[in-house]
């Protein structure tokens, strides 16, 4: 049976890489090198100190034809698109990664005592089907917030819920006083 692809781009903000093509016979294991387990191009090992040894796994689903991102416990994080799958240290919910999202393993993190940042791994991600052709892409679907269960979304995201809940208030706000006043403005 053919295999999915996944091919990482390293962008300009990231910690360099060579591009990966990786295929998805199985789940992919994505981490930071050690002896046994060495950067390759069809790996998802990378030379970067940010990154846990098992930071999180990709895969295929064939039953549903989607990919999907797992962050396992890394302890600084895995991003679609600058969402955080999970807090850290904890496991992910499974989130399906679309083609041409952006995939950031890890954070840039300062060693206060030499003044150095170590820099995290980010990526474009390119998915290819089976049959070779492209996967769906973010701008071919309705864009939605990715899942996470609702006792980490309070955690994970308070001020986006409550800038977008102040703003809705605001609107109704000025809805009650415009309608308000329209109505007292009517001839009797």
């Amino acid at each position: 049976m053919p295999s999915a692809l996944a091919v990482f781009s390293c962008r300009p903000n990231s910690h360099p890489f060579q591009e990966r093509h990786v295929y998805l016979d199985e789940p992919v294991k994505i981490g930071r090198s050690v002896a046994r387990c060495r950067p390759a191009q069809n790996n998802a090992t990378f030379d970067c100190k940010v990154l846990s040894r098992n930071h999180a796994l990709l895969w295929f689903d064939h039953k549903t034809g989607k990919f999907y991102l797992q962050d396992t416990k890394s302890s600084n994080g895995t991003f679609i698109n600058s969402q955080r799958l999970s807090r850290g240290s904890e496991e992910s919910p499974p989130c399906e990664v679309l083609s041409g999202d952006t995939i950031q393993f890890g954070v840039d993190v300062t060693e206060n005592t030499r003044k150095v940042t170590h820099g995290c791994i980010v990526s474009t991600i390119k998915l290819f089907l089976p049959d070779g052709m492209e996967a769906r892409r973010r701008s071919d679907v309705i864009q939605a917030p990715l899942p996470l269960p609702v006792d980490k979304v309070a955690a994970n995201t308070p001020s986006m819920y409550s800038q977008e809940l102040f703003q809705l208030s605001q609107y109704l706000q000025v809805w009650n006083n415009t309608d308000i006043y329209c109505y007292y403005t009517l001839p009797p």
